[in-house]
């Protein structure tokens, strides 16, 4: 029997909620499970590692998920994280997965330098298996597995000190972009490329985004 939605849509808010008010990593660390072994990976090349040591490798465990959290606040301030509406999500009950886009300010700590972002969740979930009677379906859901998508060269390059020199080179381009930017990512397609459908939009509930 699939994991009622609501339930898995609640522990996607909290993991949010926890994102957006800049809890912790003790806090963030309560949203996912201890069993089974949780896992954090944050795509990107690992050539970025010894400026960003956070992306292009895996953290399992608790302890190691912990450790992805410490280093991503030690580089990075995060601010006005907003999400996409839940109708936009694309939940799969089956898998217990969920992907959904969100948007927010980037600084890096230590050159200051920072840029608008879209960045992409898969967020799988699990039954937080504690030895205890196991609770009804999708009370104990806890975060297993968190994927992220996001923009790595930007964030490269402003730990570096570099990307005001793109800004500097493309100055039309910036302007125009920052100035349209909650805009930009709300409108997919265009005359030349016209969007036919909604991420997700011929899914049932109980099918299957991969």
């Amino acid at each position: 029997m699939p994991t009622p939605r609501p339930a898995i849509l609640s522990s996607i808010r909290s993991l949010i909620s926890a994102f957006t008010s800049k809890a912790s990593t003790p806090a963030i660390l309560a949203h996912f499970t201890s069993s089974p072994t949780p896992l954090v990976h944050e795509h990107g090349s690992p050539l970025f590692q010894p400026f960003l040591p956070f992306i292009g490798r895996d953290f399992i465990g608790l302890k190691a998920v912990g450790e992805y959290f410490d280093l991503l606040a030690q580089h990075l301030a995060i601010s006005d994280a907003t999400f996409d509406d839940e109708d936009d999500w694309v939940v799969d009950p089956q898998i217990l997965t969920v992907c959904l886009r969100g948007r927010a300010r980037f600084t890096s700590l230590e050159t200051k330098e920072s840029w608008l972002e879209t960045f992409l969740w898969r967020v799988t979930l699990s039954e937080d298996l504690t030895g205890e009677s196991e609770p009804d379906a999708g009370q104990g859901l806890k975060v297993q597995e968190y994927r992220v998508w996001a923009d790595t060269g930007a964030a490269f390059l402003a730990s570096r000190g570099e990307l005001k020199d793109l800004e500097s080179a493309n100055p039309s381009n910036v302007r125009r972009s920052v100035a349209g930017a909650h805009e930009v990512d709300e409108v997919l397609g265009g005359e030349d490329y016209p969007i036919k459908d909604k991420l997700g939009a011929g899914l049932s509930f109980g099918g299957s985004s991969g």
